[in-house]
């Protein structure tokens, strides 16, 4: 059985200051281990002594968790201000109680120096709802931002008047009131190969996957920075156990610059997604025997986990982690 996306991992080129900032949105440190390069070579694909954090929300410990990944020769820049929908890229979303405070503290930060490229929250439907229509049948739905920083990639929603229990868990602790990763995004070139989440994987698909959407919808066009006449597919993959964690899959319908080689293991910031499963060896042979390219042997990773890393056919590297 398999998780939901477990840990968000980031390259950082700076750990004090990354953990001072994910501290503000109640992230804290719960493990920490080290590889030296040529194992980190074997298990991620790049050879660079590295020391990783493991950090958790709350007490939200079975999805949405961030990984700091500290590597002492980094890859690449990573991803760094690249707009969200371009073919390699990766981002994942929080709920937040109030998300105009989230805008405020990077708007403050952003006139103060911060260098933050980020969207004004914005309503939105989400699969449920309805846009208000008076003061006694109100909006249903979402607000949502997006927020792109040199090593995060960020969306925040808020929900109104409804709630879905279990999808985003929101500790008091959290200074700027953010629960978990409750979803984590990928970009692709190819929708047909995302079918591998499932059939491999052992995801569950939504019905509607493989809808198109993009600049029609209003909210859509300013939350993910998009031009006219730009559209892509969407489709998303949950756990089998769990409501959160969900993974969704983008392919835009026009050309775009490959930016996969920055958003791999190695790379800073948003550079891997990892999954944690049962039957790690049972996950491995399925894994082995499908059209995944780059299987590692399973080796322990830096918190001395059984893990493997593995290419999907869409070109997205993954780390999968066992108990």
């Amino acid at each position: 059985m398999i998780s939901g996306i477990f840990e968000n991992c980031i390259g950082s080129n700076d750990i004090e200051i990354s953990l001072k900032y994910w501290a503000e949105f109640g992230y804290q440190e719960v493990k920490k281990g080290q590889l030296e390069a040529a194992q980190a070579k074997l298990l991620y694909g790049h050879a660079s002594n590295l020391t990783s954090l493991r950090l958790q929300n709350g007490n939200s410990s079975e999805h949405g968790l961030v990984r700091l990944m500290w590597w002492s020769e980094p890859r690449n820049e990573g991803l760094d201000n690249t707009l969200p929908v371009v073919v390699g890229s990766r981002w994942f979303a929080s709920l937040t109680k109030d998300i105009y405070q989230v805008a405020d503290a990077f708007t403050d930060d952003k006139s103060h120096g911060g260098n933050w490229i980020y969207t004004e929250p914005i309503r939105a439907i989400e699969g449920i709802g309805n846009q208000g229509k008076s003061l006694y049948n109100r909006f249903v739905g979402v607000r949502e931002m997006f927020v792109i920083g040199s090593q995060t990639r960020q969306a925040f929603f808020q929900r109104y008047n409804y709630n879905r229990p279990g999808y985003g868990t929101i500790d008091p602790s959290s200074p700027l009131l953010v629960s978990e990763g409750t979803h984590s995004s990928i970009v692709t070139d190819d929708h047909t190969l995302s079918s591998f989440y499932t059939e491999v994987f052992g995801l569950v698909p939504m019905e509607w996957n493989g809808k198109q959407s993009g600049y029609q919808n209003p909210s859509t066009r300013q939350t993910l920075m998009l031009e006219k006449g730009q559209e892509f597919y969407l489709s998303v993959f949950s756990s089998p156990k769990a409501i959160a964690g969900v993974l969704q899959v983008y392919s835009p319908l026009y050309h775009t610059p490959n930016k996969s080689e920055y958003a791999q293991p190695g790379s800073l910031g948003l550079s891997l997604f990892t999954y944690r499963v049962e039957d790690i060896s049972q996950f491995h042979e399925r894994v082995s025997a499908s059209n995944a390219t780059s299987v590692t042997p399973i080796v322990p990773n830096e918190f001395g986990e059984p893990s493997f890393g593995l290419v999907s056919p869409d070109k997205i590297r993954w780390a999968i982690v066992g108990y």
